[in-house]
């Protein structure tokens, strides 16, 4: 072995070699030839010292071959100098490369072998040692020979045989190290014990565990099985998405370090790991604690079952810490019988050897003592006999070849002085202590617990329990003693060894040798304390060096323990993985609290260690990279986390069904039930008892399916309760619907409510097919949650043809009630265990793990099992038995027969061993927890507890805190969950790792035990709200709403699901309504993170939990209606929370003031709200003032139920029918559950499906007419048949009904052609005929208007826009009777058909303007006119409808302006007249037969919209009439340069101006002045610096016949008066957007013929220019004749090589002149576009320069100042046209789509396109890719910038640059900020109408003005800033209108400081 020598001093020694030295030789590497061992004996073994052999040993690759003779006078340099010259040898390339090639090889092999069992290495392996000899040096000793006579070395063929045997086993054991339980001593040791800790080699170490894994057949067992764990979990490691590093080290000498590391790096690669996406966990068990002892002796079990479990993970898993003290020493918790009844057996006899020898020791000759060449005392005595040699002899071995050679004289000296009582008191307290255990196989010897003989160590009373510590230490001690005087002599020196091995030592074995090779997964720090030999007498020294007790001086033995153990890690560790550090002595040791150079020391070590760590993980990491904005990066991230919930049930059904094992006749019995329910289309519902096994069966049942049903079968699986997501029935459905989807291959979005989710689950079952069927498994549906009271509404429609339902529930459960009284099922009972399944299921489980009971326990277990036959009870009732012993005693076998007494029964004994208060506290955590409690949460948790830190006070002596985070030891924490070990698991749950019961009764019975009252449940909810909240250290780290990083300047979120779930659960759950609404629902940061990282509808489930129902809050149900009129936006695009807030509640809360100073506000907590939204931590466009709808209004639900586009709706008598674009229809029942009743069939024949534009339900429902385009079909609702098709008609036919739906009227839009077919005859045509009509109508496209309705046989048809109807008679085909307008200026817009009236909807000038409506009501009996029903001049006619019997008349009207739509009511009787709804969007079709069921879809929508009109038809507020102000919006915003506070705003209605102060917050949401009447929509009004300039009077001058502007009105909007007016004008007649006002006074516009521009001068009158072209000669023009011919190799490219060798010179010289002709007129034809007029012009900010386009390949620059023509920009190779173009403001850059003085090519479809003041970035749209680009043309550089999800650039998009350069604004129908720099979309706000114009408000452009076509508020939008309030503007100037006052300046103030 290898020897240590104090302070280097090697002793001299003798030439001869004493007799018991016994040196042994590395182990060799199995890749070294036969022949180079051989060589390596022959020349280099002789005359070397052992060191120098040893060092051959190991760098033997440069002795592999013979390189020359520099090579060899190297190697013999290197023997004459000895180790020392080793490094500092050169040594030749080759040599250096075999050295590399070997070492590589050396560490893959060792790879190989810890993670492979390939048959080709072992034979490789095997052939190899067959060729090598193994040598070892071995002492030859004889009785006969002198002991200084050192025998030669010779290889022992014996030995190798024996390596041979070993070796081949070898590979088939498992390399991982099986754990002897140990039972820790104190860490004094008594003088002269050796210790055990492992050699440098680890021959011992491996010759016994041949020899013991030989002896316990379990360990191979155990081992494979193991191996095969490990390697399943290693595979999924990259899923599960998480890291686990386990620090082990001295328990008292390196807790500095660890304290540190845990202290400051953990939460900081907590926070790297968890901005990434991974969980991450570093534990240390010796962590606070101080003794390390329990009861059962479990700790080293323990310790390496969380070890292997931080070894499943990737990444660095094992980190330890070695300092200058050795490990606590541990018994061992079993010792084979073997070997210790071979101890008893050498103790007794030395009982009787010291018994006979103290009876003649007065005849003993004296003891000689000589002293060894070792420094160390030897015995010499006089032999007696030879028995008492061979103790003697071995004994001296021992000394030598154990653990050190000083021990020798310590040992003997001991065994004199002990007697015979000595030793029957070793052999009493061994067999006290030691209890031969025959319930294992084979039997061992096993330690009794602690409470065993010492029953105070388990005592309530603290001073007691310390006393039985303290005594217990003492038993441990002498008991390790015994073992380890006695263990070499009687067992060997190395069994002795491996029984006691410490933790320390069995961690490293685990953590070095687990997982292969260790340098990718562990490290070492080790600290030397440089000076510490001079401070042995400090009173710290015994924590960091091993000293004698009482003694200033260091004990030896655990000192060379030590030693060896650090050289153990070195040879298993490489170098580079060992990270050595000297620091010094300081006050009081090592203290960084109280020693700067400590305090360096600790944060280097801190500095070192995270950067390690991090390197290895981000190697790990799988990142998602930030792609796209921020709703297409919560799309990919949701999409991912369903696919990964899929996953987990599919694993979980998997790990499930591996272990069924009883019950097989019950799945024929399945079997069969599933055939039944083929044609009965029943469920199969199987019922049981909790802990029956319904999930494993379940899980087996899903394996066999697929060979039971015939057909490509396939099998949906869902155990519910699994994850936390799983138990919500929306989640769950929107998990079943995307599994069918994938199925079916179908590209199409799941919704997300519960609704929607039915009724696609429903269509998507409805696609199954009789080849490809399906199955559902669905289990424990009784363990739903309540967040929509388990609704199972949505299986009735599950149960489907082709569709095999399979669900499970518990037998007494509510669920299992409601799923017998709801669904058709078939049940099923699962039966119980009968006795051949428990004795089998018995059997198996003892033979798996090796062990047996004896008669009484067998029996008391298997009556136990028969009394609860179920698999549950029979698992737990196991576990427990496994703690009996064939010794324990009968009076204490005894196991409750029920799983929920046995629960019991544990916890009582936890109690007992860790406290009462700790396991109460635990086990209702674990309970009452949200889908489980995290580690992290459990150790805080526990130390907010007062009673479980005085517990741990007096029971543990737990004074001191670990760390402020988590004041608890996780030891203590770890000790109590490995006691629960098989009643809880650790599962994955929102991206963490949560600890759950394995079984729901369990958690029901905690809460019976330690929370029988609501008080006390809710005290723990509280507790959990209270620590999610953040009211814990380091919350900005363990528990922020969201863990954000930036990468490549963009800000990447990994949401905290567990807080957004947690935090709003317990607040709910602990009855703290009012936290839960100012923390969660009325929090605008934990809004947004919640929207943002799971969905809308987890904040509506959140608001409806919150409702009291005695007490309703306003606040909550306004927010309820904002979310729910924002719900498509905040689905899409949750970041747009703040401005959908603001842009809705912004004027209700600023008129929410109390009356008095005393009175409350209306709303309570909506203010604050509002006041967050304003400092968002994402930047936001904040609007001013309400620009959206307001809450209020009647609100729509929608109706799922297509899996693509809506195209058509028609309604009939009973249903309504919907196509979609694929062409499937559904059909829908009106009733409370409005939902799809069936899809209809496919088309039979040839005839295909559909996307029909329009459908009508005829014959009382049972035929549908399809009118697509031009085609028309006619089909049978029930069967599919095709009636009548036609195809490709002329003309677009227009379908209607009449006699009751039995004739199908036809109209063809376009012409007088009508058709009517008999649908009685199988839709034969009854009548086709052409009308004649007294008027002549004008056709045009939908110029045909038909009654959907008809009375009789009548149908009421008229033409748009006409003033005449006529009433067609279907049966005669006649036309009856034609009905007249009241007035000729009657415009018709619909007609309808009621029981009683004829309608006409008829559109009449209104007042100034404007229009509106009339209804004008004839007889269906007489057909006269009886009266006209009024609407008012806001109504806009599109659809109409008649509802409620004829009572109501329904009118659907889209507005293309406002891109709006509203729902409005007339009332037949009352002539009420109602705007029931407004809402954003274009309505493409909706019908109403009954007031409570509006239904109408959008264009793109693939769901209906539905609105109860019958909720509010009483509604007086939504009455309408003639006097009510007509709404108008912004056509125009004049920014003021002059008066830069002021803006002016034109109305969309003419003559209104509105003024507008934008730095006054007080009117941020009404104008300063608003004037009417200014103008007529005939006249041109100009803003510049408050005044108004109307252009009127058009008409003809005296002196030409063009029409001109003759008058000019100048109207002073501060005077509010007319200033001038000045007539005779001649303004020639332009757009309105062609003419420009300058400064001073100067009117820029264009000619008549708009060839030139024309400046006016407004102050005179008069033309002040005329800025016209003066073309100079130009580039094209001054070419010469060679330059316009094109060159001989372009005029020659068109023209093949043959050709030209064959053309002649006649031919080539034609050619030519054709080509010079085509040159000619091309030149012509660009110059004859000189002449063209002007088709738009740009004018540069500065008003100095002017740009004109004219349709053609040129454009012309002019100068304002000069008035001249600057230069021409000239393209002959296409169209220059400044429709999207950009200027810069000085002029002197342009950037157009197609020309630039930097070309930017091969660009298709921009559509906008803007450009910085400088011209050094320009920025463009790409119309179709939805994306931006951004060009700067100087550095010659591009980036393009991702749009958002629902972008959609067209032509009139808009595009400015903005905050110098950086940002960008794009008005695409909303409103955008993009982020230039970094290239990311910032803020994105979407209105409900359309926005009309945008301005940036100078001088910044900071601020967007917002002109919307429905409302007449100007809106300010600014970009929200975090931590800092939105301040009034800072124009310049001062307030000119009078708003200003001191109250009001007061008022301001309040408010930017709110």
């Amino acid at each position: 072995m290898w020897k240590y020598y104090k302070n280097g001093l090697v002793p001299k020694r003798s030439k001869q070699k004493s007799e018991n030295e016994v040196v042994n030789l590395p182990p060799i590497s199995n890749g070294i030839p036969a022949k180079s061992a051989v060589g390596l004996l022959d020349h280099h073994t002789r005359g070397q010292t052992t060191a120098q052999r040893l060092q051959e040993l190991f760098f033997f690759s440069q002795g592999l071959r013979d390189h020359g003779p520099l090579d060899r006078t190297a190697r013999k340099k290197k023997n004459i100098l000895g180790h020392q010259s080793v490094p500092l040898s050169r040594v030749s390339v080759e040599t250096e490369l075999e050295i590399t090639a070997h070492l590589k090889y050396h560490l893959h092999q060792r790879h190989l072998k810890g993670t492979t069992q390939n048959s080709s290495l072992e034979e490789k392996e095997a052939a190899v040692f067959q060729k090598t000899k193994t040598i070892a040096f071995k002492d030859q000793v004889s009785s006969n020979c002198p002991p200084d006579l050192l025998q030669s070395l010779v290889p022992l063929d014996e030995k190798e045989r024996e390596e041979k045997e070993y070796n081949k086993e070898k590979e088939k054991k498992e390399r991982t190290v099986n754990v002897q339980n140990a039972s820790s001593c104190t860490d004094e040791a008594p003088e002269g014990q050796g210790s055990l800790s492992e050699g440098p080699f680890r021959a011992a170490d491996v010759d016994y565990k041949q020899r013991s894994d030989a002896r316990d057949p379990r360990l191979q067992r155990h081992s494979s099985l193991n191996t095969l764990h490990d390697d399943n979990i290693s595979s999924l490691h990259f899923k599960h998405r998480r890291f686990m590093i386990y620090l082990c080290g001295g328990y008292k000498d390196t807790v500095p370090e660890r304290s540190a590391l845990m202290e400051s790096v953990y939460p900081r690669l907590y926070l790297h790991c968890k901005q990434r996406g991974y969980d991450f966990r570093m534990i240390d068990l010796r962590s606070g604690v101080g003794d390390p002892v329990s009861d059962n002796h479990d700790l080293a079990e323990m310790h390496m079952e969380t070890l292997r479990r931080c070894q499943e993970t990737e990444g660095p898993t094992f980190i330890v810490f070695t300092g200058q003290k050795h490990e606590i020493r541990s018994l061992p918790n079993t010792i084979p019988q073997t070997d210790f009844e071979a101890i008893l057996k050498f103790v007794e006899r030395s009982k009787k050897k010291v018994s006979r020898r103290q009876s003649d020791m007065a005849d003993e000759s004296q003891l000689s003592i000589d002293t060894g060449d070792s420094g160390s005392f030897t015995l010499e005595k006089e032999p007696r006999s030879s028995e008492e040699k061979e103790p003697s002899q071995s004994s001296a071995v021992l000394s030598e070849n154990s653990i050190s050679s000083s021990s020798t004289l310590d040992g003997d000296e001991i065994q004199l002085a002990r007697s015979w009582m000595d030793y029957d008191q070793d052999l009493t307290l061994l067999q006290t202590w030691y209890k031969l255990d025959k319930n294992t196989i084979p039997a061992v010897y096993r330690l009794l617990p602690v409470s065993t003989h010492h029953p105070d160590y388990l005592s309530r009373d603290g001073h007691r329990r310390k006393l039985g510590r303290k005594a217990w230490r003492s038993s441990c001690v002498k008991l390790w003693n015994i073992l380890w005087r006695s263990g070499p002599e009687a067992i060997g020196e190395e069994a002795t060894y491996h029984l006691l091995r410490t933790v320390l030592d069995w961690e490293v074995e685990q953590g070095l040798g687990g997982k292969q090779p260790p340098e990718e997964f562990s490290h070492c720090y080790k600290r030397i304390i440089t000076d510490l030999l001079y401070n042995l007498k400090n009173e710290y020294a015994p924590q960091f060096i091993d000293l004698h007790k009482g003694r200033s001086e260091i004990n030896q033995t655990l000192h060379q323990a030590q030693q060896r153990f650090i050289s153990n890690i070195h040879l298993k560790l490489r170098h580079t993985n060992i990270h050595e550090t000297t620091v010094s002595w300081g006050r009081k040791g090592l203290s960084a609290k109280h020693n700067r150079s400590h305090q360096f020391y600790v944060e280097r070590l801190c500095s070192h260690f995270q950067r390690t760590v991090t390197a290895s993980l981000n190697k790990l990491m799988q990142v998602r990279q930030a792609k796209g904005s921020f709703d297409m990066q919560r799309k990919e991230v949701s999409r991912l986390r369903v696919e990964e919930e899929i996953r987990r049930h599919v694993r979980f059904g998997k790990t499930l069904a591996q272990g069924y094992a009883f019950r097989q006749d019950f799945l024929m019995e399945m079997k069969r039930a599933l055939e039944a329910s083929a044609s009965s289309q029943n469920a199969v519902l199987l019922l049981g008892e909790p802990g029956s096994g319904k999930s494993t069966t379940l899980a087996k049942l899903a394996q066999l399916i697929p060979s039971w049903i015939p057909g490509d079968a396939k099998v949906l699986i869902c155990f519910v309760g699994l994850t936390s997501d799983s138990r919500n029935v929306r989640l769950l459905l929107q998990t079943l619907c995307l599994q069918l989807a994938n199925i079916y291959n179908l590209k199409t979005e799941i919704s997300e409510s519960l609704s929607e989710l039915s009724s696609e689950l429903c269509s998507l079952l409805g696609l199954v097919t009789g080849d490809r069927p399906l199955t559902l498994v669905l289990d424990g549906l009784d363990n739903l949650s309540e967040e929509h009271e388990a609704d199972l509404s949505w299986l009735c429609n599950a149960l489907l043809p082709n569709v095999f339902t399979v669900l499970s529930a518990s037998t007494q459960s509510k669920c299992a009630h409601n799923l017998q009284s709801q669904v058709k099922v078939t049940v099923l009972s699962l039966p119980a265990l009968n006795c051949e399944d428990i004795t089998s299921g018995l059997v198996s489980r003892l033979a798996s793990d090796f062990c047996q009971l004896t008669e009484n326990q067998r029996s008391l277990l298997f009556q136990s099992c028969l009394s609860c036959p179920s698999p549950l009870y029979l698992n737990l009732a196991y576990a427990e038995t496994r703690k009996w012993s064939s010794f324990t005693p009968k009076e204490s076998l005894n196991i409750p027969t029920d799983p929920n007494k046995l629960f019991v029964s544990v916890l009582v004994s936890l109690e007992r061993e860790h406290g009462p208060c700790l396991v109460r506290r635990t086990a209702l955590l674990i309970s009452l927890s949200c889908s489980g409690v995290t580690e992290e949460e459990l150790l805080v948790l526990l130390g907010r507890d007062d009673h479980v830190i005085r517990e741990m006070m007096v029971l543990h002596h737990q004074t001191i805190p670990v760390s402020e985070y988590s004041p608890v030891p996780y030891a203590f924490v770890a000790r109590l969950l490995h006691g629960l070990k098989g009643y809880v698991t650790e599962v994955e749950s929102d991206s963490t790792w949560v600890l759950h019961w394995t079984h729901t009764e369990f958690a029901r019975v905690v809460l019976q035990r330690y929370a029988p009252t609501e008080d006390s449940i809710k005290a723990v909810h509280a507790d959990f709200a209270d620590y999610f909240n953040g009211n814990v250290p380091n919350s900005p780290v363990f528990q922020p709403l969201a863990w954000i990083r930036k990468e490549k300047g963009r800000r990447c979120y990994e949401f905290n699901l567990r807080k957004l779930h947690c935090l709003p659960y317990h607040y709910i759950h602990s009855k703290q309504i009012i936290p839960l609404l100012t923390q969660c629902l009325f929090n605008y940061e934990f809004l947004l993170h919640k929207l943002w990282g799971l969905s809308i509808y987890h904040v509506e489930e959140d608001l409806k939990a919150a409702v009291i129902p005695e007490k309703e809050l306003l606040d909550v149900k306004v927010l309820g209606q904002v979310l729910c009129l924002s719900h498509s936006v905040l689905l899409n695009d949750p970041c747009q929370l703040a401005s959908q807030l603001l842009g809705r509640l912004e004027r209700i809360i600023s008129q929410d003031k109390p009356v008095t100073s005393g009175d409350p506000r209306l709303y309570s907590f909506l203010h604050d709200l509002l006041a967050q939204c304003k400092s968002s931590s994402l930047p936001v466009l904040v609007p001013s003032s309400t620009c959206l709808l307001p809450p209020g209004g009647l609100v729509h639900t929608l109706l799922s139920g297509h899996m693509s586009a809506v195209t058509a709706l028609g309604h009939g008598r009973h249903y309504i029918i919907s196509c979609s674009c694929e062409g499937m229809l559904n059909l829908w029942r009106l009733d409370e559950q409005t939902r799809p009743v069936r899809s209809l069939p496919r088309a039979r024949g040839s005839a295909v499906d559909w996307a029909a534009d329009s459908l009508t339900l005829c014959l009382d429902d049972s035929v549908v007419v399809l009118q697509m385009g031009h085609c028309l079909q006619v089909r049978e609702v029930d069967s599919g048949k095709v009636l009548y098709m036609e195809k490709d008609s002329l003309d677009v036919p227009v379908v209607t009904t009449a006699c009751d739906g039995c004739l199908l009227v036809v109209f063809y839009d376009g012409s007088h052609l009508v058709k009517v077919f008999d649908l009685v005859a199988s839709c034969s045509l009854l009548r086709c005929v052409n009308l004649t009509l007294e008027f002549e109508p004008i056709h045009k496209d939908q110029s045909i208007l038909v009654s959907r309705h008809s009375f009789k046989d009548y149908v009421l048809f008229a033409y748009r826009d006409g003033g005449e109807a006529a009433i067609f008679n279907a049966k005669c085909g006649v036309v009856s009777v034609t009905l007249k307008a009241q007035h000729p200026a009657a415009s018709i817009q619909a007609v309808e058909i009621s029981a009683q009236y004829l309608l006409l909807f008829c559109r009449y000038p209104y007042k100034r303007q404007s229009e509106i409506i009339h209804i004008e009501l004839f007889s269906t009996a007489s057909f006269q006119y009886l009266r006209s029903i009024l609407g008012c001049s806001q109504d806009y006619i599109s659809q109409v409808t008649i509802a409620g019997g004829g009572s109501h008349i329904v009118a659907f009207c889209p507005t293309p302006h406002s891109d709006t739509t509203e729902i409005i009511i007339w009332n037949l009787e009352t002539e009420d007249h109602k705007h029931m709804a407004r809402f954003p969007g274009l309505l493409a079709h909706g019908v109403c037969s009954d007031l409570r069921y509006g239904i109408g879809f959008c264009p793109g929508e693939r769901f209906l919209r539905m609105w109860n009109l019958g909720s509010r038809i009483n509604d007086q507020t939504l009455t309408y009439n003639v006097h009510k102000v007509h709404s108008d919006g912004t056509a125009e915003i004049v920014t003021m340069q002059r008066y830069p506070r002021y803006v002016v705003c034109q109305s969309t209605r003419p003559g209104t101006v509105r003024i507008w102060n934008v730095a006054r917050t007080r009117f941020k949401g009404r104008p300063v002045q608003v004037e009417h009447g200014l103008f007529s929509s005939s006249d041109i009004a100009l803003v510049r610096d408050l005044k108004l300039y109307i252009l009127s009077d058009r008409g003809t001058a005296n002196f030409t016949d063009t029409s001109v502007y003759q008058t000019l009105l100048v109207y002073d909007l501060l005077k509010k008066s007319y200033i001038k007016r000045q007539t005779g004008l001649f303004i020639v007649p332009c757009p309105r957007q062609d003419y420009r006002l300058l400064d001073g006074e100067i009117l820029l516009g264009l000619s008549e013929t708009r060839d030139h521009l024309i400046l006016w001068d407004l102050d005179s009158g008069y033309i002040k220019g005329r800025i016209k072209t003066s073309y100079k000669e130009t580039l094209l023009s001054s070419m010469d004749r060679d330059s316009q011919i094109m060159s001989s190799k372009e005029k020659t490219g068109l023209v093949m090589p043959w050709d030209r060798r064959t053309e002649t010179q006649t031919a080539k010289r034609r050619r030519q002149d054709r080509e010079v002709k085509r040159e000619k007129d091309e030149q012509q034809r660009l110059e004859k576009e000189k002449f063209n007029s002007i088709d738009q012009y740009l004018l540069s900010g500065d008003e100095r320069v002017v740009i004109c386009s004219y349709f053609a390949h040129h454009l012309n620059v002019f100068s304002m100042v000069s008035e001249e023509h600057l230069h021409t920009l000239e393209d002959r190779w296409s169209h220059l046209s400044l429709r999207t173009a950009a200027i810069t403001h000085t002029g002197g850059y342009l950037v157009v789509s197609n020309y630039s003085a930097k070309r930017l090519k091969n660009e298709p479809g921009i559509c906008c396109i803007a450009i910085s003041d400088d011209g050094c970035r320009v920025v463009f749209g790409i119309a179709g890719f939805n994306k931006l680009k951004v060009w700067e043309p100087f550095r010659r550089k591009h980036k393009t910038i991702s749009g958002y999800g629902s972008l959609n650039l067209n032509w009139s998009s808009l595009l400015f640059i903005t905050e110098v350069q950086s940002k960008a604004i794009l008005l695409s129908e909303a409103v955008s900020m993009w982020d230039l720099d970094n290239g990311t979309m910032l803020s994105v706000f979407t209105p409900d109408s359309k926005i009309q114009t945008i301005s940036l408000h100078e001088p910044d452009n900071s601020t967007l003005l917002l002109g919307f076509s429905d409302i007449s508020t100007l809106i300010s939008m600014t970009v929200s800033k975090q931590d800092a309030h939105t301040k009034s503007s800072t124009a310049g100037g001062k307030d000119l209108f009078g708003e200003s006052s001191s109250s009001e300046d007061d008022e301001d103030e309040e408010t930017n400081k709110n």
